[in-house]
């Protein structure tokens, strides 16, 4: 069994990801970076929250390029890996998840992103499913501004809340 490290270090960085999707994705890709450069993107108060993260945090990602939910979520991972150095991330793709986490973590499948928390010992300490909550909460009625990137905070969000969730 291949560990939560080796498959952090196999995995590619988000420029590397982003290359290999088609025309149409890689525009969702930067009108989803161009969305996050707004100064309006991400509130003070979660600013706030992403500059005082402690700990270091190593988010493996399951993710493709020709996936919606990933042209949006991973594109708000690397935004916030970004703004907080305490925070990395690795991207593998949904088989080798499947092949490597499925089992391992009692998933009956990978979604994607799928996206496993890791601490410092890159110990599993938290997951992130597909979308944000507030999305998953609003169902069908907010997919249209969800897919406009009007959720983009709700990603973040839930990941400062893992990140608190984790600490000792």
């Amino acid at each position: 069994m291949t560990s939560y490290q080796e498959l952090f270090t196999i995995g590619e960085d988000f420029e590397s990801f982003v290359s290999r999707g088609l025309p149409a994705e890689i525009s969702v890709v930067r009108s989803v970076q161009h969305k996050l450069s707004d100064a309006e993107a991400i509130s003070p108060m979660t600013l706030q929250r992403v500059h005082a993260v402690e700990g270091r945090f190593h988010l493996l990602v399951a993710a493709e390029m020709w996936c919606p939910d990933c042209q949006i979520n991973v594109t708000v991972l690397d935004d916030l890996q970004r703004r907080q150095p305490n925070i990395d991330v690795a991207i593998i793709s949904k088989g080798r998840a499947e092949n490597e986490l499925k089992a391992r973590l009692g998933l009956e499948r990978i979604s994607i992103p799928f996206v496993l928390v890791l601490d410092d010992r890159f110990q599993a300490v938290g997951q992130f499913v597909e979308r944000p909550q507030d999305v998953v909460a609003g169902g069908d009625a907010v997919k249209p501004d969800y897919r406009a990137g009007k959720y983009l905070e709700s990603t973040v969000q839930d990941f400062l809340d893992l990140f608190d969730a984790a600490k000792p």
